[in-house]
């Protein structure tokens, strides 16, 4: 009798400590963090996708296992294609909510992005951008987070250089008929107006048509306009011819440019002589724009090719444009639940607001609308027929 007491104490006890391992494994496992990658991963524009999901999956290896609360937990990166389609985003941004993630980096593009952004809203949990650039982004809810520099802060950046550096009296400015172009110079007039102490008269405007362009004529315009500066939106091989006539027509203002019209190709099109000083402002950060030797830079994109072949179906081979930010978005995120505690969406979405965090991509910090505060472009121009970065 009393061996059968024992053996029964002794049955109970392993089915405890069976029942004990079990709700202790349940537990380990539920302590993971989902961090959703929404992107386009399929056809023409899929590399974009890509290079966001290697560089996610790289931070997540850096930062896993992370305390937070008390806890360890483990970090799982879920990727979901939305194809780039607006109608595919959405219904992809329900699939990641029910999948319980607690923050999502994507979308790829603008339209992607904003069809995604009420899904996420309601359930507020944090989207952070690497690539979606549109300004209407902004109004679309509190949830919503970019780490690169939106259309309108690109361009006054442009006006804010040509403030500080030319002071000009007079500008000329030259685009093709592009949407794009359009609407980058009708944003410069509007804000160079505002924001100038000074009076600057936009003295002419012209919209060139490449096929059909009379290149003389419009530099013998360009002659009698005789302006301090003439700023070019457009691609780099219509620049080419433009300031070539230029110059043979005896124009002398200084030329100015954006990143269409930044390109190592137009020093091939045009004689040296004429390019000579011409200047570029680019919407990239010194750490990641060209010639950068930024040490930060220089090991992601070490250790984002050695990812690579740890990540099935990927064929990229080294970052593009967006990997680093999409990397620091991760970071930005994991760091603003370790500030509150909490791998929860509501807990952490207000630290979020408030970080400030020094990435590959240089200072990151958001404004009531969260779009960077004070993002940087990087100045460039032709110097004995090479771009080099600009010196003051």
């Amino acid at each position: 009798m009393k061996k059968n007491i024992l053996f029964s104490i002794y049955i109970i006890f392993v089915v405890l400590l069976l029942i004990s391992f079990e709700i202790t494994g349940c537990s380990q496992r539920e302590r993971i963090i989902k961090v959703g990658s929404q992107s386009v991963l399929s056809g023409d524009y899929k590399y974009y996708g890509q290079e966001q999901l290697v560089s996610m999956n790289l931070a997540a290896k850096e930062l896993a296992p992370v305390r937070i609360g008390g806890f360890d937990y483990k970090i799982s990166v879920v990727s979901k294609d939305d194809e780039g389609n607006a109608e595919k985003s959405y219904l992809v941004s329900q699939e990641m909510v029910q999948e319980n993630i607690s923050g999502v980096i994507g979308s790829s593009f603008n339209a992607t992005t904003k069809a995604a952004l009420p899904i996420y809203q309601e359930f507020n949990i944090p989207m952070v951008s690497p690539s979606a650039s549109g300004v209407d982004l902004n109004k679309t809810g509190s949830n919503f987070f970019r780490l690169i520099i939106n259309n309108n802060q690109v361009v006054e950046n442009v006006a804010g250089f040509i403030i500080s550096e030319y002071k000009p009296e007079k500008i000329a400015i030259i685009n093709t008929d592009s949407e794009y172009e359009l609407n980058f110079v009708d944003y410069l007039e509007k804000t160079l107006e505002s924001v100038s102490s000074q009076e600057i008269n936009i003295f002419k405007k012209y919209t060139v048509k490449p096929e059909t362009e009379d290149y003389k004529l419009l530099a013998e315009n360009l002659l009698i306009d005789d302006c301090d500066l003439i700023f070019f939106c457009g691609e780099y091989d219509i620049l080419a011819k433009v300031i070539s006539a230029a110059r043979e027509a005896g124009v002398s203002a200084n030329f100015l440019t954006e990143k269409l019209g930044m390109d190592e190709g137009i020093t091939q099109l045009a004689d040296a002589k004429a390019l000579e000083g011409l200047i570029a402002v680019v919407p990239e950060p010194p750490s990641l724009a060209m010639f950068s030797e930024d040490p930060k830079a220089v090991e992601f994109w070490r250790k984002f090719k050695d990812m690579v072949p740890q990540i099935k179906g990927i064929e990229i081979k080294e970052p593009g444009q967006f990997a680093p930010y999409a990397y620091d978005a991760f970071y930005i995120l994991i760091e603003a639940m370790k500030k509150a505690n909490s791998v929860q969406p509501e807990d952490y979405i207000d630290v979020l607001r408030d970080m400030a965090y020094e990435g590959v991509t240089g200072h990151i910090e958001f404004d009531s609308n969260g779009n960077l505060k004070s993002p940087q472009s990087t100045v460039f121009i032709i110097k004995n027929g090479t771009w080099v970065r600009f010196q003051k």
